[in-house]
C-alpha cells in the first residue's frame, strides 16, 4: 500500500471512509515530523511517464518548512515520531444534484484514456437562484496523451469540434490546447445520452494534458484549473487502461493528481489567510470565521478575472459558492485535513461555538506569516518580504494588496487568452451564444 506524507512537524494520521457514491473516498493522510535525517532523504520520482518533469516540481515547492505531499511506498517512509488520531468521515453531499452514476455515464462516451475526471457547476453543484435545468453540466477530464485522444475522439464526436479543428486534425487541436491560454479544449453545447437512455443533457467539457493539470495545482502557472479545485468539485471515477508500454496508467496517475491537489489546498489557505490578515484592523488574535475563509478561498481564481470586471459572470458567484444550502459541508469536507494539519503546527486554532467553526490566528505575527508564505507556490514567494510585511501592520496590510495584485498578474492573462481561444476551439456562433448566456448570469444580474 501506498502512504500520503505531509512534511510537517507533528505525525497525524487521518483515515476517512467511503460509505455512499455520494461521499469521498478512502484516504490516509499522514502529517509528519521531519526526521534528523531529512536532508538526506530522497523521494522517488513520479511513476507516470508523462510527469517526471514534475519531481522539480515538487523540489521546488519543498523547503526547510513546506509541507509537501508525495505518494511513497511504506517501505521507503524514515522512522518517524509523533501520535495518530483517527478522523471520521462527517456528512453526505447534500448539495449535488447530478449524481455520480450520471456523470460517469458521461465520459464513458467519450476515449477511455482519462486519467482524472470531475464535474463542476451550477447542473453538478447546486447554487442559489439558478436553473439546473438550464445550465450545462460542466466537465474536465485530464488525458496524458492528448494527441491519441483528440485523434480517437474526432472520429467518435466529430460534431464537437468547430470546422477549423476538424479540418486542422489532432496536430491542430494538440497545438491548441497545451500552447495557449490556460491550456484546456472546451467543448461547449455538447448534447449527450444520460444512464442509456433517450434522455440527453447538455454539457460543457475541457480536456487538459495530465501533466499540465498538475503543474498548475503545484506552481499556479495559470490558477485556472487550480482555482476550480479551490472549490468543491464532484470526482468521477475513471476505469484503468493501458498506455503505450502496456502498463496500467489511471490509477497510478490519478494518485498523482490527487498528491498534488492537497499542495494545492495548502496553498489556497495559507494565501488566504495572508490576505485576511491585511483587512484585519487588530494587532493580536484574530478570529475568522469558516464562511469568510471559504469565501476567500473561492474568490482567489476570480482576481483579475476579465469576466468579473466586465458583467460577464454572476457578481454573486464567489456567494454562491460559500453560502448555498449545503455547500458550507462540502467546502468543510473538502479542506478538514488541510486545516487539522495547520492546527497541530501550532499556526492556527479552531473552535466553534453554536453557529459555526471559526478559526483563531495571529495574522500580525510575523514568524506565522513568514510560516504560511513557505507553503504559496515558488512564483510568489519571489515576493515574500513584501507580502508578509516585516514593520507592523500598515506593511501587513500592503502586503496582502501585494499578494492580490500578484494573483491577478497569473489570472487575468489566463482567463482573457482561454476566452479568446474559444473562438477557435469552438467555433465563432458557440463562442458567441456562451459569451451572451455569461453575460445574461453576469450584467443582467446587477
Amino acid at each position: 500500500s501506498h502512504l500520503l506524507t505531509l512534511y510537517g512537524v507533528s505525525l497525524h494520521i487521518s483515515v476517512r471512509h467511503q460509505t455512499s457514491p455520494d461521499t469521498a473516498c478512502n484516504i490516509i493522510v499522514l502529517s509528519l515530523q521531519r526526521p534528523s535525517s531529512y536532508s538526506s532523504f530522497s523521494p522517488p520520482q513520479p511513476q507516470p511517464r508523462d510527469l517526471s518533469s514534475l519531481s522539480e516540481a515538487f523540489r521546488k515547492t519543498r523547503d526547510a518548512h513546506t509541507m509537501v505531499l508525495l505518494r511513497l511506498s511504506s517501505s521507503s517512509l524514515p522512522k518517524l515520531r509523533g501520535s495518530v488520531t483517527h478522523v471520521q468521515f462527517r456528512g453526505h453531499a447534500t448539495a449535488q444534484i447530478t449524481s455520480h452514476d450520471e456523470l460517469s455515464t458521461i465520459i464513458k462516451q467519450f476515449p477511455p484514456q482519462i486519467d482524472y475526471a470531475f464535474g463542476y457547476g451550477s447542473a453538478v453543484l447546486r447554487q442559489q437562484n439558478s436553473n439546473p435545468s438550464s445550465s450545462m453540466v460542466d466537465i474536465i477530464m485530464a488525458v496524458s496523451d492528448p494527441y491519441q485522444w483528440h485523434d480517437e475522439n474526432l472520429v467518435r464526436h466529430p460534431d464537437h469540434y468547430s470546422v477549423m479543428s476538424r479540418l486542422g486534425g489532432p496536430s491542430f487541436v494538440t497545438l491548441l490546447q497545451t500552447s495557449f491560454g490556460a491550456k484546456l479544449y472546451f467543448h461547449p453545447y455538447i448534447d449527450l445520452n444520460i444512464l442509456g437512455s433517450s434522455e440527453t443533457r447538455q454539457i460543457k467539457y475541457g480536456v487538459v494534458s495530465t501533466s499540465d493539470l498538475v503543474s498548475d495545482l503545484l506552481c499556479w502557472d495559470h490558477l485556472y484549473l487550480a482555482g476550480r479545485m479551490h472549490k468543491p468539485i464532484c470526482q468521477i471515477q475513471t476505469t484503468e487502461y493501458e498506455d503505450h508500454d502496456g502498463n496500467k496508467a489511471s490509477k497510478e496517475t490519478k494518485q498523482t493528481v490527487d498528491d498534488a491537489q492537497r499542495v494545492n489546498l495548502l496553498a489556497a489557505v495559507s494565501s488566504s489567510l495572508l490576505l485576511l490578515g491585511g483587512k484585519s484592523r487588530q494587532s493580536s488574535l484574530t478570529t475568522l470565521s469558516m464562511s469568510e475563509l471559504y469565501t476567500t478561498i473561492a474568490s482567489l481564481s476570480y482576481t483579475g478575472d476579465f469576466r468579473m470586471q466586465t458583467g460577464a459572470e454572476d457578481p454573486n458567484k464567489i456567494t454562491k459558492l460559500v453560502d448555498t444550502p449545503g455547500m458550507l459541508d462540502l467546502w468543510e469536507l473538502k479542506y478538514a485535513d488541510t486545516l487539522k494539519t495547520l492546527e497541530e503546527i501550532g499556526l492556527l486554532s479552531m473552535t466553534s461555538d453554536k453557529v459555526e467553526k471559526k478559526i483563531e490566528l495571529n495574522t500580525s505575527d510575523v514568524q506565522t506569516r513568514k510560516q504560511l508564505m513557505t507553503y504559496l507556490p515558488a512564483r510568489l514567494q519571489t515576493y515574500s518580504d513584501s507580502i508578509i510585511g516585516l514593520d507592523g501592520h500598515s506593511n501587513i496590510h500592503q502586503g496582502s494588496i501585494v499578494l492580490k495584485d500578484q494573483l491577478a498578474k497569473i489570472v487575468a492573462p489566463a482567463a482573457r487568452n482561454q476566452g479568446i481561444k474559444g473562438i477557435f476551439t469552438a467555433g465563432p456562433i458557440k463562442s458567441w451564444k456562451y459569451a451572451l448566456a455569461k453575460f445574461a448570469k453576469g450584467r443582467l444580474k446587477t
